[in-house]
């Protein structure tokens, strides 16, 4: 199916089909990053040609792009102006980077959910009554089943509330960034 011509004041948000990529560059520069990346989307322009658009200053307009490509979200092409001699930069999306960037993260929070699973199910562990840190079987019993915090007694802990709890984040997460993505890919 074939797209009508462009349509004024009705424009396409490029985020749509993947809000989690939404969610990321909210993270990285906020809602006024959004607002550039809209005004960028498909074209290539300089800060100040930014600036004019979102009516923002152009230093913060800078300072989200300068975000946005350490995030590897926009890029740019440096020419040098033959009538000064300063640089110009024209910005422009990278969709692919920032893609492949937010993948990198999924995994590694993913890598860290399942491996803190993986220690919740092989330990055993022992708090006192008083809220300190847990410890577990092992470091309780190096201590004698005191607390190195407060000295009371030690107590076992019963850890599947957590072990429940990190499961279904996992599953959700993967409900949500899709069945291939995997931590050990």
């Amino acid at each position: 199916m074939e797209m009508a011509g462009k349509k004024e004041g009705k424009k396409v948000d490029p985020f749509s089909k993947n809000p989690a990529l939404k969610e990321f560059i909210k993270r990285v520069a906020g809602r006024h990053g959004l607002l550039i990346l809209s005004k960028l989307w498909g074209k290539q322009l300089t800060d100040e040609e930014l600036a004019k658009l979102t009516r923002l200053r152009v230093n913060l307009v800078r300072k989200i792009l300068y975000d946005l490509y350490e995030s590897r979200v926009v890029n740019y092409h440096r020419l040098r102006n033959e009538d000064n001699g300063w640089y110009i930069y024209r910005w422009y999306v990278q969709i692919d980077g920032a893609l492949e960037n937010l993948q990198s993260i999924q995994r590694e929070l993913l890598r860290k959910l399942e491996e803190r699973l993986e220690y919740e199910r092989s330990h055993m562990f022992f708090a006192c009554k008083n809220n300190c840190p847990r410890l577990t079987f092992e470091e309780a019993s190096e201590r004698e089943f005191r607390c190195p915090h407060c000295g009371e007694q030690l107590n076992f802990v019963d850890n599947k509330e957590i072990i429940a709890s990190l499961e279904a984040q996992i599953e959700v997460l993967r409900r949500q960034w899709g069945e291939g993505l995997q931590a050990n890919s």
